[in-house]
C-alpha cells in the first residue's frame, strides 16, 4: 500500500459544503494528477462527471454525516444498462476543506476505480483469491493506505501498522458471505481518532458492517499519540470458475502504454512509451512534446514478478520502496534538440533513505520548491543507453502547477562526464528519436 501524499496548500475553508458539480471538479482534477489525461472529455453535468469512454463518478444525496461529507459513487461501466453496476464510498474533510476530501476519495477508491480500468498494478496492488494477502474466493484490487492526521510520524506508524496486519484477509470470514454482486463489491476501511477513543470501522457496499467492524477491532491495531485517521479501499471481484480469474467489466482504458512494462522487463534499456501530461505533451502523441515514460527503475525491473511483490512495499506511481533494493524517486531528464524541441524522459533516481525522507517531509509541509538533492540515475535513456546508468544526479527544479499539483523533480546536472554533455548540448532529433515524433512539414 502506498502511503506518500501530497498535502494540498491549504486555502480559506469554505463555510458551506460545495455543491455537487464544484466538488466533482475537485475529484477530476486528483484524477487527472494520478492519472493524466484520464479525465479528457469528461463532462460535469447534472451531479456526475462523466467520461466519454464509459465511467462516471456522481454524488449522492448524504444520507449520513455533516455538511462537509459527501457521498460518491464510481460506475465503471455506464454501459451496463438498466442496473448499472457501481461501488459506493463515503468521505469527508478533516479540515473542512473540500479538496481534503476530494484527495481522499481519489487516492482510495478513485485508485481503486483506475486500476479497475487500467489493470496493471500501476494505481493499487491486486491479490488474487490464494495470495496470501488476498481473500479466499475472491480478487482483490486494494489502495494505498492514506493517513488524514496533521502528524506525518504518526499517520506513517498506523499506515504501516494497517500494512502489516493483512486485515482483509484475516477477517475475511466476517463479512465475505455478505459479497453479494456479480460485478464487484467495495470495502471501505477506517481507523482512527484519538488516543482511547479509536474507531474500527468496515464499510460493506456503503453500508457499515458490524461483523467485519468488530473483527478489525478486535486485532488489537495500534493507537496513536495524537488525533490520527487512516483508511483504504478495496474492490472485491468474483473470479472465473475453472480459472480463478477476475470477472472485470467490459470497459477498460489504456492510461499507459503497454510497451512501457514490456520494455521495464527488458532491464529498461531504452525509452519505453510517449509519456503523459507529466511531459507536457498533452497526454497523446504530440511531435512538438516527445517525451517517454519509463516504468520501473532498472534494478526493480530486474526482479522478478515473485520478487517484486515481495519486495515493493510501496508504490505511489511517483515513488518505489523497495526493501533490500532502494527508495526511487520519478524525476524530469529534459534533452535539448537540434530542432529546437525538448525531448523529457521520465525516469527514475535512486535515493538514500535520509534523502527520500527528507523529500517526503517537504512534500507534506509544501516546501519543496527550491530544494536540491542528489541521487543516482536508474534508467538507461535513449541512446546512450547503460553509459548513463548509475550516473550521479542533482535534482531541484520543482514547481507548484496552477491546480496545486508538484511537477517531478527535475535532473539539472551530472559530474558524470556523459550525463552531463547530454544534458547540457543540443543533440540531432534523429539521432535521438530515430523515426519517433516526426514533426509534420508544416512544423
Amino acid at each position: 500500500m502506498s502511503w506518500i501524499r501530497r498535502r494540498k496548500r491549504k486555502e480559506e475553508s469554505p463555510a458551506n459544503r460545495l455543491p455537487d458539480l464544484e466538488f466533482l471538479a475537485l475529484v477530476r482534477r486528483g484524477l487527472e494528477e494520478l492519472a493524466p489525461g484520464v479525465t479528457q472529455g469528461a463532462q460535469l453535468k447534472g451531479n456526475s462527471l462523466s467520461s466519454p469512454h464509459g465511467w462516471a463518478v456522481g454524488v449522492a444525496p448524504p444520507h449520513h454525516g455533516g455538511g462537509h461529507h459527501y457521498d460518491l459513487v464510481a460506475l465503471p461501466d455506464v454501459g451496463l444498462q438498466p442496473d448499472v453496476p457501481c461501488f459506493m464510498d463515503c468521505v469527508v474533510s478533516m479540515s473542512a476543506d473540500p479538496q481534503d476530501a476530494a484527495n481522499t476519495w481519489v487516492q482510495t477508491a478513485g485508485a481503486c476505480l483506475l486500476e479497475l480500468l487500467d489493470r496493471r498494478e500501476r494505481f493499487a496492488d491486486h491479490a488474487g483469491p490464494d495470495d496470501e494477502r488476498g481473500v479466499p474466493g475472491w480478487h482483490v484490487i486494494t489502495s494505498g493506505a492514506v493517513g488524514l492526521g496533521h502528524d506525518v510520524d504518526e499517520n506513517r506508524r498506523l499506515q504501516g501498522a494497517l500494512l502489516e496486519a493483512n486485515l482483509l484477509h484475516r477477517i475475511a470470514d466476517s463479512f465475505t458471505a455478505d459479497l453479494e454482486s456479480p460485478f464487484f463489491n467495495g470495502v471501505k476501511v477506517f481507523y482512527g481518532g484519538s488516543p482511547g477513543a479509536m474507531q474500527a470501522e468496515i464499510r460493506v457496499n456503503g453500508e457499515r458492517h458490524e461483523a467485519a467492524s468488530a473483527a478489525m477491532a478486535a486485532l488489537g491495531l495500534p493507537e496513536p499519540t495524537t488525533f490520527t485517521a487512516v483508511r483504504f479501499y478495496a474492490l472485491l471481484l468474483p473470479v472465473l470458475a475453472g480459472s480463478g480469474e477476475p470477472s472485470y467489466p467490459t470497459v477498460r482504458l489504456d492510461l499507459a502504454s503497454a510497451s512501457a512494462h514490456a520494455n521495464a522487463n527488458a532491464h529498461s534499456h531504452g525509452a519505453a512509451c510517449v509519456c503523459a501530461c507529466a511531459c507536457d505533451c498533452g497526454g497523446h502523441l504530440d511531435p512538438e512534446h516527445p517525451g517517454f515514460d519509463l516504468a520501473l527503475p532498472h534494478l526493480v525491473a530486474e526482479l522478478s514478478e515473485e520478487e517484486r511483490r515481495r519486495r515493493v512495499k510501496s508504490d505511489t506511481g511517483m515513488i518505489i520502496i523497495a526493501e533490500g533494493v532502494g527508495n526511487f524517486l520519478k524525476v524530469r531528464l529534459p534533452i535539448r534538440l537540434d530542432d529546437g524541441r525538448t525531448v523529457v524522459y521520465l525516469a527514475w533516481v535512486y535515493l538514500e533513505a535520509a534523502v527520500i525522507e527528507d523529500f517526503v517531509q517537504r512534500v507534506h509541509n509544501d516546501d519543496l520548491a527550491g530544494h536540491r538533492f542528489e541521487g543516482l540515475l536508474c534508467n538507461a535513456i535513449g541512446p546512450w543507453g547503460e553509459g548513463v546508468l548509475r550516473a550521479p544526479v542533482v535534482l531541484g527544479g520543482q514547481r507548484i502547477n496552477e491546480d496545486g499539483s508538484v511537477r517531478p523533480s527535475e535532473v539539472l546536472e551530472s559530474t558524470d562526464p556523459l550525463l552531463s554533455k547530454v544534458l547540457s548540448e543540443s543533440w540531432p532529433a534523429e539521432f535521438v528519436l530515430g523515426d519517433r515524433f516526426r514533426r509534420s512539414p508544416s512544423s
